[in-house]
C-alpha cells in the first residue's frame, strides 16, 4: 500500500503575525480606555451641571415661597411718632418679612437679597424679625450665604390700583414707608453674566399685601 502525504497541514502563526495581533489589542484596549475616560468625565461634569442646576431651582422656589408669604410688619419709629411698613424694594436689592422661613421656623422672618461682588452672585441674609426695624440686625450679618454665583440680580414691584384692576404698573423702586403697603407682586429676574440663554424668572404675587389697620398711599 502506498500511502499518501496529507494536504493538511498544521500551521502555526508566525512572531511577527503574533506581535501584529499583540499590538492592535492593546491599540483597541487603549482605544476603549480613552474613550471610557471621556465619557466618564462628560458624565461627571452632566452630573455636576445638573445637581448645581436642581441646588439653584431649590433656591430660587425657597424664595419664591418667601416672597409670596410676604407679611406688612410694622414697627414704630421714635422719630416720626408712627407706626411704619417694613419693605425695601429697590433695582437690585430687596428686604422684606415673610412668614416663611429658612428652616422652617416659627415665627416672622426678615429676608435680604442683594449683589454679592462684581463678577455676580446674590448674597442672602436672614434673621428673626420683632418689633423693631429689621433692619439694623440684617445688617450686623458677618457671614451672609453667597447664592447664585454667576448671576445678576433683579427685582420689580408690581401696582394694581385698588379701584381699577386693569390700571396696574411696574415699578422699580417700591418703599412700604412711604407707600403703607406691600407690592401686589414682585418679579425676580436673575440674568446668567456668561449666558444670556440660561438666565431664570419667577413672579410672586403677594396676597397679604396690604395691612389692616394701615391704608395704602396711592403712587
Amino acid at each position: 500500500m502506498i500511502i499518501l502525504p496529507s494536504s493538511n497541514k498544521q500551521q502555526g502563526f508566525t512572531l511577527l503575525e503574533l506581535l501584529i495581533a499583540l499590538s492592535l489589542s492593546t491599540l483597541l484596549l487603549l482605544t476603549l480606555v480613552v474613550g471610557m475616560s471621556i465619557v466618564l468625565k462628560d458624565w461627571e461634569r452632566s452630573n455636576n451641571r445638573l445637581e448645581e442646576n436642581l441646588d439653584q431651582v431649590l433656591i430660587l422656589l425657597q424664595i419664591e415661597r418667601a416672597l409670596s408669604s410676604a407679611y406688612p410688619h410694622t414697627y414704630f419709629d421714635d422719630e416720626k411718632n408712627r407706626r411704619l411698613v417694613f419693605f425695601e424694594g429697590e433695582e437690585e436689592k430687596i428686604t422684606w418679612v415673610s412668614t416663611i422661613s429658612p428652616g422652617r421656623k416659627t415665627g416672622l422672618t426678615a429676608w435680604q437679597l442683594m449683589p454679592a461682588n462684581k463678577k455676580g452672585g446674590v448674597e442672602l441674609r436672614t434673621i428673626p424679625a420683632f418689633a423693631h426695624n429689621p433692619l439694623e440686625n440684617l445688617e450686623d450679618i458677618e457671614d451672609p450665604k453667597i447664592i447664585f454665583e454667576g448671576f445678576k440680580a433683579r427685582f420689580e414691584y408690581l401696582y394694581v390700583d385698588p379701584k381699577f384692576e386693569d390700571d396696574s404698573e411696574w415699578l422699580e423702586e417700591w418703599e412700604g414707608e412711604e407707600r403703607r403697603s406691600l407690592p401686589n407682586a414682585i418679579r425676580v429676574i436673575l440674568e446668567n453674566q456668561e449666558d444670556k440663554d440660561h438666565s431664570l424668572e419667577i413672579i410672586a404675587f403677594v396676597p397679604a399685601y396690604q395691612h389692616e389697620n394701615i391704608r395704602p398711599v396711592k403712587p
